[in-house]
């Protein structure tokens, strides 16, 4: 047997990790939970992703970077998959690297949506404060090229590549707070989390501001004589800016209403000292692992309500889908 699993195995046999009996109802209760998100969180996500691909010559860069969210909501809807295979497949937890890879595969699409929330932010603020009159939605695909590096390297760089090669090679038990170094914790993950949040809330801050002055010169001529043809499409082209704002807005919003309560009882026991003791902050920090994924499964949501175009082709993709069903052709 390799060293690293002999270490492992033994770690986790000392504190009694290891059940040689079989699964218990509770293994049975949380491999059933995390296959139920997994097929929720993809099958909404994959709808989104497919109604993207459908307009992809029509794809805005503001659509294109929502795309991205929505692939990184899909990846975390596998990282499910790979918990329930933890659970119903004991050795893949006797290894400290696969026990890190799942709890890697749950970092990487959460950096890659922090960042991606950031650069929908910073693209609004050139949309809406900086550039409203000249910017251009639909710019060359080295644009594209650059966004989709800049959301992704540093992401697997971040969520992937440093949580494997910087944790623990004895944890008392395969979970996200325990397997990874209180080092990395404490100066990489919840930094990373806590401080792009304050440039995202400063720039919104800024652009809420600018938008609703855009808004109430839109609804001040209201009811005058029309307007010459390019003010008219000026008017109708920050309308539908505006709309990707406040959907972007409401991501970001959802994003750490989820995330938070998390991130806040980590740094409390992280920074105190009592990230390993057995607590009632301990027993929350755990219940609040359980909203994170629920923000994956209402991102779909968002997108379907918030974004005309998506939720028309959402509609017409789904009507299509029933016309083919059997029933329907003999009825």
């Amino acid at each position: 047997m390799n060293s690293n699993v002999t270490l492992s195995l033994r770690c986790f046999e000392e504190d009694h990790i290891i059940d040689r009996e079989g699964l218990s109802t509770m293994d049975w209760v949380y491999f059933s939970i995390n296959l139920t998100l997994m097929v929720g969180i993809c099958l909404g996500n994959g709808l989104i992703i497919a109604t993207f691909i459908r307009i992809w010559n029509l794809l805005t860069l503001s659509q294109y970077l929502i795309l991205q969210l929505a692939l990184a909501d899909f990846a975390l809807g596998c990282g499910h998959l790979y918990s329930a295979l933890m659970v119903a497949f004991r050795k893949l937890v006797l290894n400290h690297n696969l026990c890190a890879l799942g709890q890697a595969m749950f970092m990487f699409p959460g950096a890659a949506s922090v960042i991606g929330i950031l650069v929908i932010t910073c693209n609004r603020y050139l949309a809406i404060v900086l550039h409203p009159l000249t910017y251009q939605d639909n710019p060359s695909s080295r644009y594209y090229v650059m966004y989709t590096l800049i959301i992704w390297i540093p992401s697997a760089l971040l969520g992937f590549v440093l949580p494997m090669m910087w944790h623990n090679h004895c944890p008392i038990e395969c979970s996200f707070s325990l397997i990874f170094t209180t080092a990395s914790l404490k100066y990489v993950f919840i930094p990373f989390f806590v401080l792009l949040a304050f440039p995202v809330t400063t720039l919104y801050a800024h652009i809420l501001v600018t938008a609703r002055k855009h808004l109430r010169s839109i609804t001040n001529t209201a009811g005058q004589p029309p307007e010459p043809s390019g003010q008219s499409q000026g008017r109708v082209y920050m309308k539908g800016q505006i709309k990707i704002l406040k959907a972007g807005f409401l991501i970001f919003t959802t994003f750490y209403i989820f995330w938070l309560p998390f991130l806040v009882i980590l740094a409390i026991q992280l920074y105190s000292g009592h990230l390993e003791q057995d607590s009632p902050m301990t027993t929350a920090r755990y219940l609040t692992m359980c909203l994170i994924p629920l923000n994956s499964l209402a991102n779909p949501l968002i997108y379907a309500y918030r974004l005309p175009d998506v939720k028309d082709e959402l509609t017409t993709m789904v009507l299509n889908w029933r016309k083919r069903l059997p029933c329907q052709k003999h009825n």
